[in-house]
């Protein structure tokens, strides 16, 4: 046999070269397929779905489970009586203090009221006095009451503004509702209520009709002093009772125009989650028993 020239054995070497090479480059830019991805069904969408929202009410229906409590507990609790006043909650609600302009003096005392608080002689009462028609003082000076008329009661204080009585009208008053009050102009130590008719009395317990032609001397709204106002003006910072604040955060009231549509949002989230739920447990019983079936 003749051996092949030189020249016809460097061109098979080359040729199986260049194939070689664009075999491996083939083969490096093809890449794997990756495997068929399960369908995805209703259920495990609603599972996906069903645990993001359970996280996201949790907070919302966490809370309102909290204030429902403490609302049903308010009064044993005593948060119907507890009330704060912090400056941001009142900003929200609002309420900003302001002392009143006006107030009603006698005998060297004045009153003055504004929202739920009362001052007599720049110190709050104990009990506040909503809306008084006025205040006058009788008695000798050992013997000194103040007497302050509401539509529908006489409060007796002390100077010192002590709690005395409250005569109600109707029950221990011989009149149904109080107009003004005032003093006798012949006898200033004789408080005067009107309703139809005028009464008087020396103690602000007894009370006798008087004639009709008494002449009386009605307590009169009188301007505060600018140190009267300044007095007030450690009573006047406003306040929410704590039970108020649980309604209206429960409600959402609370957060402004659009809080409670949120609380509604959260209650139609919870229901559709109570509903997904049940649906889920049902879908799952029956893949079990098909599952129970076939094998």
């Amino acid at each position: 046999m003749t051996d092949m020239p030189e020249h016809s054995v460097k061109h098979k070497t080359s040729f199986r070269n260049v194939t070689t090479r664009w075999r491996t480059r083939w083969s490096e830019s093809v890449k794997p397929t990756r495997p068929a991805q399960p369908k995805r069904t209703l259920t495990a969408t609603l599972r996906e779905w069903h645990k993001r929202a359970g996280l996201g009410a949790f907070l919302f229906m966490g809370w309102l489970g909290i204030s429902g409590v403490m609302l049903n507990q308010s009064a044993s609790w005593g948060l119907d009586a507890a009330r704060v006043d912090w400056t941001w909650l009142m900003a929200v609600y609002g309420l900003h203090a302001q002392s009143p302009e006006t107030g009603f003096t006698a005998g060297g005392h004045w009153l003055a009221v504004s929202g739920e608080h009362s001052v007599l002689d720049g110190k709050l009462l104990a009990m506040p006095v909503k809306s008084p028609a006025g205040i006058v003082m009788i008695g000798d000076s050992a013997h000194q009451k103040l007497v302050v008329a509401t539509y529908d009661s006489v409060l007796l204080l002390n100077p010192d503004g002590t709690r005395i009585d409250e005569l109600q009208a109707g029950l221990m008053l011989p009149v149904s509702a109080i107009q003004r009050i005032g003093t006798a102009e012949k006898n200033a130590a004789m408080a005067v209520i009107e309703d139809k008719d005028l009464y008087g009395s020396v103690d602000g317990e007894s009370w006798t009709k008087l004639p009709s032609k008494t002449t009386v001397n009605w307590a009169q709204p009188a301007a505060l002093t600018k140190i009267q106002r300044q007095q007030f003006e450690e009573y006047a910072r406003p306040s929410v009772a704590v039970e108020q604040l649980l309604i209206d955060m429960h409600s959402g009231r609370l957060f402004g125009r659009f809080g409670p549509y949120v609380i509604d949002l959260v209650g139609l989230g919870a229901l559709w989650l109570s509903i997904s739920g049940v649906w889920m447990m049902w879908r799952t019983n029956q893949a079990r028993k098909r599952n129970v079936v076939k094998r």
